[in-house]
């Protein structure tokens, strides 16, 4: 298969993901993409860094975070050191398979979207992240007009030049939400194709009790207030 001629950045925060983060970045190389791999490690506590080093993957950079800032905060590192002509983000541990950029992609390349959400089958999660997940996809239909299947989900992917001038301020999860009230303000479609997914259970870092309430009062605030 030949590569693809657009160059897609890799943004991989990772925050105390030893046990999984060399599988994923393994997984991202392997593709057949032009890719350059951006890991930001968010001042791990664990072996992730040793992990990195030791699966010695091509084409991946690392850069540190020298004290834990949350996910947004990293991939807005990331974002300053991509180069890339088209930007995805990738979860460090594999709850998402790489695979699925390959059929994203194909939706930039042909120039049938410039923004595309991969959305989850959400029979993996547990009731409460999936009833949660499900409530914050409502209330931003409802709120901005659109007719996401996914708000939440990690694979989103984009044209560099979609965001060109856009200053996002999420630290944590609230990143889903600001990037989500970005594309819809820009007057950018939001194409949308479904994406293997496995929830992971065990050192799940979103905690919906804090979480859930604040992505509700950042989609209010972006909407009315930004």
């Amino acid at each position: 298969m030949a590569r693809s001629q657009i160059k897609l950045s890799v943004i991989v925060p990772a925050f105390n993901e030893a046990e999984t983060i060399a599988l994923v970045l393994e997984r991202v190389s392997a593709l057949e993409l032009d890719t350059e791999i951006i890991v930001v490690d968010d001042s791990s506590t664990d072996r992730t860094l040793d992990a990195i080093t030791e699966a010695d993957v091509p084409g991946v950079r690392v850069v540190e975070h020298p004290v834990n800032q949350g996910k947004g905060a990293a991939v807005r590192t990331g974002l300053a050191e991509a180069s890339g002509d088209v930007i995805v983000i990738q979860d460090a541990d594999l709850e998402y398979h790489p695979n699925d950029f390959v059929q994203m992609l194909k939706l930039i390349e042909s120039g049938e979207a410039r923004v595309v959400y991969g959305y989850r089958d959400f029979s993996s999660q547990r009731f409460l992240l999936r009833a949660g997940n499900q409530a914050l996809t409502l209330l931003t239909n409802l709120l901005y007009g659109v007719a996401i299947r996914d708000m939440e989900t990690c694979y989103k992917m984009w044209r560099r030049e979609v965001l060109e001038g856009v200053t996002l301020q999420a630290d944590s999860f609230d990143l889903e939400v600001e990037l989500t009230a970005a594309f819809v303000t820009a007057g950018e479609p939001i194409a949308q194709v479904p994406i293997s997914y496995e929830a992971r259970e065990e050192k799940k870092k979103l905690r919906w009790w804090v979480d859930g309430p604040e992505a509700v009062i950042k989609l209010i605030r972006y909407r009315f207030l930004r």
